[in-house]
C-alpha cells in the first residue's frame, strides 16, 4: 500500500497504540471502501501503512499484546509471531 497517497486521502484515524518495538501504529478506515476492508496500521515515523487481518481493533489493541502489529524490515507481523 502507498503510504503517501493513502495519507493524501485523509483517512479516517481510528486509533494508535505503541507496540514492544517502541514504534507508535496508528489505525485508519480504507479511505474509499469503509469498513468493507480491514483496518490499515500505519507507522508515520517509518513511512509504512499496511492493511491488517482485522476489521476491529479489539484484538489488535488488547493487554495479552498477540496480536499487537509491528513493522520488520518493511512487513507487518504480529506479537504472536515473534513468541
Amino acid at each position: 500500500m502507498n503510504y503517501s497517497k493513502l495519507m493524501s486521502l485523509n483517512p479516517c484515524k481510528y486509533g494508535e497504540i505503541v507496540n514492544n518495538q517502541k514504534q507508535l501504529i496508528e489505525f485508519y478506515e480504507h479511505p474509499i471502501y469503509g469498513q468493507d476492508e480491514p483496518v490499515i496500521a500505519v507507522c508515520h515515523e517509518l513511512g509504512i501503512a499496511k492493511s491488517t487481518d482485522f476489521f476491529e481493533l479489539d484484538d489488535m489493541v488488547a493487554s495479552h499484546g498477540e496480536y499487537i502489529p509491528m513493522f520488520i524490515d518493511g512487513e507487518i507481523v504480529y506479537g504472536y509471531q515473534l513468541m
